[in-house]
C-alpha cells in the first residue's frame, strides 16, 4: 500500500493530516512560536483637546491676575475677615487650584513661606522628587516659588507669590479623583502654563 502524501498549494504550510499523523510536528511548531521575542506595545492614551485660551481678569481689593475663561472661580468662606479663600475649578478635567490670600507683615513672611514649604513637602512619601522654580518680577514687586512635585501624587504643582511686605498668595493644584499621572500629563502641563500666566499677570493693589 502506498503512503499517503501531504499536498498543499501553499509552500511551507503544514496540513491538518500531517499534524494529526505526527503530533510531534505540532509540539515543534508550538516550541518555535514560544521562542520568538515579544515586544510589548506602548500604552496609548486618548488625545486631549484643549479649548482656546481666552483670558479674563480676577480682581480683588488687594490683587488681580488673569485666568482662562473656561474655568470657574468658587469663593470659600474664610475664618478671618482680611483673608480670601477661593478655588479655580477645571470641570472638564476634574481638577482644581486651591487659592489662599493672606495679609502679612514682614514678621509674618517667614512663617507663611515655611507653611507653604511644609504643605509641598508633605507629599514626599509618594513623590519621586520636587523641583523648585524661583520666580521674580521686580517691576511688579512679585516674587515667589513654584514646586513641581513629580510622581504619582494628587497635587503635581504648588506655588506662592508675595511682595514680602503686605501680601502673600498661595496656590495648590489638585486632581479631585485618583488619576494615572502619565495619562493626564498633557492636562498637568496645560494647567502648569495657566499657573505661569496667572503668576506673570499678578498685580498687587497696595494703598
Amino acid at each position: 500500500m502506498k503512503n499517503r502524501k501531504c499536498r498543499t498549494p501553499l509552500s511551507g504550510v503544514i496540513c491538518i493530516f500531517c499534524v494529526m499523523k505526527y503530533p510531534l510536528i505540532l509540539i515543534f511548531i508550538l516550541l518555535l512560536s514560544s521562542c520568538r521575542d515579544y515586544t510589548p506595545r506602548p500604552t496609548g492614551y486618548n488625545r486631549i483637546d484643549f479649548p482656546e485660551n481666552k483670558l479674563k481678569q480676577y480682581s480683588f481689593k488687594n490683587f488681580s491676575f488673569e485666568y482662562p475663561d473656561y474655568v470657574v472661580i468658587d469663593t470659600v468662606a474664610t475664618p478671618a475677615k482680611e483673608e480670601l479663600w477661593f478655588n479655580i475649578v477645571y470641570p472638564r478635567y476634574d481638577a482644581v487650584i486651591h487659592c489662599t490670600y493672606l495679609p502679612i507683615s514682614s514678621k509674618d513672611l517667614s512663617k507663611a513661606v515655611e507653611d507653604s514649604h511644609q504643605l509641598a513637602y508633605s507629599h514626599t512619601l509618594k513623590s519621586e522628587g520636587i523641583n523648585h522654580i524661583v520666580y521674580r518680577n521686580e517691576g511688579a514687586g512679585v516674587s515667589g516659588l513654584i514646586y513641581e512635585i513629580e510622581g504619582d501624587v494628587a497635587t503635581p504643582i504648588q506655588f506662592f507669590v508675595t511682595d514680602s511686605i503686605k501680601n502673600f498668595f498661595r496656590g495648590s493644584f489638585y486632581y479631585s479623583t485618583k488619576v494615572n499621572m502619565d495619562s493626564v500629563a498633557p492636562v498637568t502641563n496645560h494647567i502648569k502654563e495657566d499657573i505661569r500666566q496667572m503668576i506673570d499677570s499678578f498685580v498687587w493693589k497696595n494703598d
